[in-house]
């Protein structure tokens, strides 16, 4: 266990500069949720304004003007992480970081490095995975964390429950880790750093498309149980404090998938030398 815990620290050194910075964007952007709702002055102005939204801005953010208008505050709080920058903040921290930790290693010939070192394989990946799993855990964090600042900053019209912000941080660490486990397996199998990431984002792109068109056309109304969107619900935690369990088991097991799908390729794939 020390050689693992050596390895992801080592990891985590040598991307802190891109983690922080990413994880410093999720922050900021969550900050300024309140304080932009809060520029509205009373919730009333919103909810009138948003009798002009057209529906395809409703099927983006995955939230209906009737929620909105009963869940209050938490309600348009949640937009905060329904937000396609949010999604691109949030996929881009899991999927550089899961993708350089292998593919990227790969790549610039340092994993052979490591495992020039008395560590197996297994415990190479291990390590990656442990890494993997404090990225999650730090972007399920820092959204939560820079919103309870803006909301204690702006202190925006109408109240919401601080501990709802708890199950908010679950449903983001399920969505991050269902696309890191994903990130991490094609980076397994990848040999360059660029091709992982083309696979990552290929995958997320159809899931998004899916879910998002969906709701507007029946077409692909069958497919929507396919997307991982479709199971990721931050207007339920936020504003009601809940995590379905069907959305928690679906995400876990999308990234748990992943994450065996890479142990059982980087475990017996031939690296370049």
């Amino acid at each position: 266990m020390r050689q693992v815990a050596i390895a992801w620290l080592w990891l985590l050194r040598r991307s802190k500069t891109g983690l922080i910075s990413l994880l410093g964007g999720i922050t900021v952007f969550e900050l300024i949720q309140p304080v932009a709702i809060a520029s509205f002055g009373e919730l009333s102005r919103m909810e009138a304004l948003i009798r002009f939204v057209p529906p395809a801005f409703f099927a983006l953010m995955n939230v209906t003007p009737d929620f909105l208008k009963a869940a209050g505050l938490a309600g348009y709080l949640s937009l905060g992480f329904t937000h396609p920058i949010y999604h691109i903040l949030a996929a881009a921290t899991t999927i550089w970081f899961a993708c350089r930790s292998l593919a990227g290693e790969i790549e610039r010939g340092s994993i052979q490095l490591a495992l020039a070192r008395p560590i197996s394989r297994q415990r190479v990946y291990v390590s990656r995975v442990i890494g993997l799993a404090v990225v999650t855990c730090g972007v399920a964090v820092v959204g939560p964390v820079g919103m309870i600042a803006g909301v204690a900053l702006a202190d925006p019209d109408g109240s919401i429950a601080l501990g709802h912000f708890v199950p908010m941080a679950g449903m983001a660490a399920l969505l991050v880790w269902s696309i890191g486990g994903m990130a991490l397996g094609g980076s397994a199998a990848a040999d360059r750093m660029g091709q992982a990431v083309g696979w990552a984002i290929a995958v997320l792109v159809v899931s998004y498309v899916i879910d998002y068109f969906a709701a507007l056309w029946s077409v692909l109304r069958p497919l929507e149980p396919f997307s991982i969107y479709h199971y990721y619900d931050p207007p339920s935690a936020l504003a009601r404090g809940e995590i379905a369990p069907l959305n928690a088991l679906v995400l876990s097991a999308v990234g748990l998938a992943g994450v065996i799908f890479g142990f059982a390729v980087f475990t017996r794939r031939d690296l370049p030398t």
